[in-house]
């Protein structure tokens, strides 16, 4: 039971089919739940309808097509559906301005389409990324527009999502749910709407501090990740190996669990998380007279990036005709979605100065990036002057046992990104972050 109805009673629309929209979408019908996908891209909703996974998610496949096909979710591109749901859940995007603040402008468009198709006694539940206060923001305009009392009329509530890329399927049933209400009714409904999806729940007391989960969780990780950056940039300039240093500062050391360094760390979460977070303490940073240790941390990370863009330019002296394999477009290793990515960051670091780029990824969803076809296999050195591996797709980590096609490369500099290349061959220059 939920709410009083059978799962098979609930009629459910998600805004937004991307990377957290789609699997929830799936993973709610695949309880038997009757859900609606209110998508945008036309192209999207077209492969949805036809059971086609738009990208790559774990179990994604297998169950899209078995709701579709039973009926239990379709997409659309018409809001006026909404009118038809008793659940409505937000997975919208949301990003930065040109000034890296918050771009809430999605936010006001979402109000604007709910106040007009919301039916009385819907919950609305939250899994957008926000910043602090406007869940409640959006909860007290969405009242005001349909006159609907707040907790009893119209619920909402703000559940932060939590899974990551290629897992998202099983940590949506998995993970423990966090649930921040505007009162103890709409508490109720999202805890009995969630509670279908498997996990603990996790009532907080207000949706600022749901919100405040949320955005812990990336700032805490790029913390550590500007942490390790740092002792990368400090290690090379000193001539020590960081890889070698942080493992044996980590072995059978509890207290320890410093991670390892890397050429970038990007993606959509990690780019944006920390600064929604750092703009919820701007008084606080000016008073002080200094940024948040998130922020700092987040600068820490991007210099890696400009440090291997520089470190290759001053190999070289001139980039001009010079070939660069950017090994790795996605953000992260073994993932397909190069958003945002410290691979795309170098490609146009290295264009500007009239490099020749390739680009070397078996993972990646998209073929073409930037106008450049991707490489699939290491061919692509053929001539090259010098890799670059950005990520640790499962595939490098194995090119790096045998290094196939290396002898091919015209001048053999590798900038390695993850410490993946352990070679003797005097033939080869291995330069890389924190080594």
């Amino acid at each position: 039971m939920c709410f009083g109805q059978t799962v098979k009673e609930i009629n459910c629309c998600v805004i937004g089919a991307g990377r957290i929209g789609l699997p929830l979408a799936v993973t709610i019908a695949f309880t038997g739940c009757n859900v609606v996908c209110l998508e945008r891209d036309v192209d999207r909703v077209t492969m949805v309808n036809n059971g086609i996974a738009p990208f790559y998610e774990d179990e994604m496949s297998e169950k899209l097509d078995k709701v579709i096909k039973n009926g239990n979710l379709r997409a659309t591109t018409n809001s006026s559906e909404l009118s038809e749901c008793n659940v409505i859940i937000s997975a919208i995007g949301t990003g930065l301005d040109e000034f890296g603040k918050p771009d809430v402008s999605a936010i006001n468009d979402l109000i604007e389409t709910l106040s007009v198709s919301i039916k009385r006694g819907t919950l609305l539940l939250l899994k957008t990324t926000l910043p602090l206060g406007m869940t409640d923001y959006i909860a007290d305009k969405l009242s005001k527009k349909t006159n609907y009392s707040l907790d009893n009329e119209l619920m909402v509530a703000f559940s932060p999502e939590r899974v990551v890329e290629g897992k998202a399927m099983y940590e949506l049933r998995s993970l423990p749910k966090i649930i921040g209400s505007v009162g103890p009714n709409s508490t109720e409904r999202a805890k009995d709407l969630l509670s279908i999806l498997g996990g603990e729940i996790k009532i907080v007391s207000s949706t600022k501090t749901a919100e405040l989960c949320k955005l812990l969780d990336n700032a805490y990780r790029m913390t550590r990740f500007g942490f390790a950056a740092d002792v990368a940039a400090v290690a090379s300039s000193n001539g020590i190996d960081a890889y070698e240093a942080i493992n044996a500062a980590n072995y059978e050391y509890s207290r320890n669990n410093i991670p390892l360094p890397s050429i970038g760390v990007s993606g959509y979460c990690l780019t944006k998380d920390p600064y929604y977070l750092d703009e919820s303490g701007t008084e606080i940073w000016e008073n002080r007279g200094f940024m948040s240790t998130w922020n700092v941390a987040r600068k820490a990370a991007d210099m890696q990036t400009t440090d291997a863009f520089k470190r290759i330019l001053n190999y070289f002296g001139n980039l001009e005709g010079k070939i660069i394999v950017i090994a790795g477009i996605t953000y992260k290793d073994n993932v397909d979605d190069s958003r945002l990515s410290h691979g795309r960051k170098l490609l146009k670091m290295f264009s500007g100065r009239g490099a020749t780029i390739r680009i070397w990824d078996p993972q990646c969803a998209d073929k073409v990036v930037e106008e450049i076809a991707i490489d699939t296999d290491s061919l692509c050195l053929d001539g090259a002057d010098c890799l670059i591996i950005t990520v640790p797709h499962k595939e490098f980590i194995g090119w790096a046992i045998k290094m196939e096609n290396i002898d091919k490369m015209r001048s053999k500099l590798i900038f390695d990104g993850w410490g993946l290349i352990k070679t003797s061959d005097r033939n080869i220059v291995v330069i890389g972050t924190g080594i």
